[in-house]
This record gives C-alpha cells, structure tokens and sequence, in this order.
C-alpha cells in the first residue's frame, strides 16, 4: 500500500530531526489511495468540536485505536496500512533505536468538507510520542508551521493526494521538546481525508522504554 523505501524515509527522519518536518511525496500508492477513501467513505464519522481552547476545528472526526480495531470490518483496510506503516518505521531501529517500539496506537481520520475553514494554529498533544505521521488522501491542502503563536510564518508545504507529512512528538529521537505550531487549509472542491497515525505515551511506558 505504500511507495516508500527505506532510504528515502530515514533520509525524512533526519530532515524532521533537524526542522521538525519532513513531505514524503507520493508515499502511499494510488490503488491504495482509493481503497482508503472507499473504506473511509462509509465510516462512522463525528463532527469534531468547533472550538477547543484557542483551536478552531471545521471538520468530521474518526478514531480508530489498533489492534481492537472499531468493530466495522469495513475498515480493515485502514488497519493494514497503519500495520503496514508501522513495521516500516520499526525496520529503521537499527539507525533509529527509539522507533525499535513503535506502534500506531491511534488513527485520527480528519475528514473536511469543501469550502471547511481546516484547523487553526495549535500543537498536537503531549500524549502522542516520538512521530506524528499524516497522509493527506484526496484534494490538496496547505499545511503552515509556524515559529510562534502570533502566526509567524517558517515553512509551508503543500500535501497531495497520498503525500505524508512527519511531525516531530516528544520523545523523537530522546528529544523532550513537543512538536512544532502548526495550521491546516481546508479543501476547495472535493472531500479531504487526513489520516494521522500515532502513538500513545502509554503504549511506550508499557513497553519499558
């Protein structure tokens, strides 16, 4: 399902090591690209709370935590690729020994609509360690890291159809500091789906690291 090799994705790690960020272009395959949406295309999707703090959030929410799965076998699919993502990440422990333990213990699916505001400025939570990983599937989206809460712009990068988009998380290469400010566009036309694999703190405490 994926398209990414081994050395292109630890040539990303150390990019995030040294700027919080990294695109991998094309990282997941176009047949796969559209057996996702078709699997996501019939879930149970939430509408995520307009407001959370200072955060404004315009989008439907899925949350999927492996292995006990969301008991819709229709997403099965989904459950392979992060599978599938996930033993990636642990093949580069050799060079990277902080991911020898990875697992992708929950999938947040994003889904906005056309003309959605995306989500304002705001760092992912604390909880989720090491590497936050998200594939953007369908129309494009502008995705700005930022250096400081007023906005002030560092980079910008613009996510595809099957791009993926690492994010540095405490814990990252034994470094404490949480991830990078960041906001998201909404789609213009069509449906976009951001799957975002992640691991919780909890998961790395029971696995003794």
């Amino acid at each position: 399902m994926l398209s990414v090799r081994q050395s292109g994705l630890a040539a990303a790690l150390e990019e995030v090591g040294r700027q919080d960020a990294c695109k991998i272009a094309g990282a997941v395959a176009p047949e796969a690209r559209r057996t996702l949406v078709a699997a996501l295309g019939g879930a149970a999707f939430q509408p995520a709370p307009e407001q959370v703090g200072d955060v404004r959030q315009d989008f439907d929410l899925l949350v999927v935590r492996p292995p006990l799965g969301s008991g819709d076998p229709g997403l099965a699919p989904l459950l392979a690729f992060s599978d599938e993502y996930a033993a990636l990440l642990r093949a580069q422990a050799p060079d990277q020994p902080w991911l020898a333990d990875f697992a992708a213990t929950d999938i947040y699916v994003q889904r906005y609509g056309p003309g959605s505001r995306g989500i304002s400025l705001h760092r992912d939570g604390r909880r989720f360690i090491k590497l936050i990983s998200i594939f953007s599937l369908g129309d494009p989206a502008q995705f700005r890291l930022c250096r400081d809460r007023r906005g002030s712009p560092l980079r910008r990068y613009r996510l595809a159809a099957g791009d993926l988009l690492l994010l540095r998380a405490p814990g990252f290469a034994g470094r404490p500091e949480g991830g990078p400010l960041h906001a998201v566009s909404g789609p213009r036309e069509e449906v976009r789906y951001s799957v975002s694999l992640r691991m919780e703190r909890r998961a790395d405490r029971a696995g003794g690291s």
